[in-house]
């Protein structure tokens, strides 16, 4: 008769199998390492640039050697080790995967869903005033889940024919999640010719812990 052995190291129980008069007992079958990341947004060149950064671990004595990321949009997988920097080119819900290789040569895998959008905005109800000087009012808000260190916002400023005469920027600092901050910002120039502004986010920080995929 075959004896039955179950071997449990921690929270694994690995069913074995022993032949009578084999000698070498019983080897369990290979721990996946565990894949994991976290995400935050980059708002530095772009308002759907994000940074990705794995979490995962393995057994000890077999480091992570290799991290392959997919984001869902179309683009190639990208090889970039343990952090990675990605635009998407639309706002929106993609499902992002993560899979790692140990030393040993095993793989683990994890998908998660990101919503993609700009974590800073101006809120549209944002007003010109035509008075001397011409000035752009309105709020900035923080749609994202992290403190957001610092949002620029641009205003530039155009005569009827559409040619650009001048333009401000306001800047906001710590704005929490949910959080909302006015702004007033006023033309320097050409002041008698303005008739009418646009308003934008041109940049913002977000307070993470992720490193700097660029190495800066």
């Amino acid at each position: 008769m075959t004896p039955t052995v179950v071997a449990r190291r921690g929270a694994l129980a690995v069913l074995c199998v022993a032949l009578l008069g084999l000698l070498g007992g019983c080897e369990p079958s290979a721990v996946r390492p565990t894949a994991e990341f976290t995400w935050c947004p980059d708002g530095r060149e772009g308002a759907l640039d994000y940074v990705f950064v794995s979490t995962s671990t393995t057994v000890p004595g077999h480091e992570i050697v290799q991290a392959v990321w997919e984001f869902g949009d179309g683009t190639p997988a990208a090889e970039t080790g343990g952090v990675a920097a990605h635009r998407f080119l639309e706002a929106g819900s993609y499902s992002v995967v993560l899979t790692i290789t140990d030393r040993r040569g095993v793989a683990g895998t994890t998908t998660k869903v990101v919503i993609a959008e700009p974590a800073a905005f101006v809120d549209p109800t944002w007003r010109l005033t035509l008075g001397y000087p011409p000035m752009v009012s309105g709020v900035v808000g923080n749609r994202s889940g992290v403190r957001l260190d610092a949002v620029t916002v641009r205003a530039k400023f155009y005569d009827f024919d559409g040619v650009r005469l001048s333009d401000g920027t306001f800047d906001v600092y710590d704005l929490e999640p949910g959080e909302r901050a006015r702004f007033d910002i006023e033309a320097r120039e050409f002041l008698s010719r303005i008739f009418y502004a646009t308003v934008e986010i041109e940049s913002f920080q977000a307070a993470c812990d992720a490193p700097d995929p660029s190495g800066g």
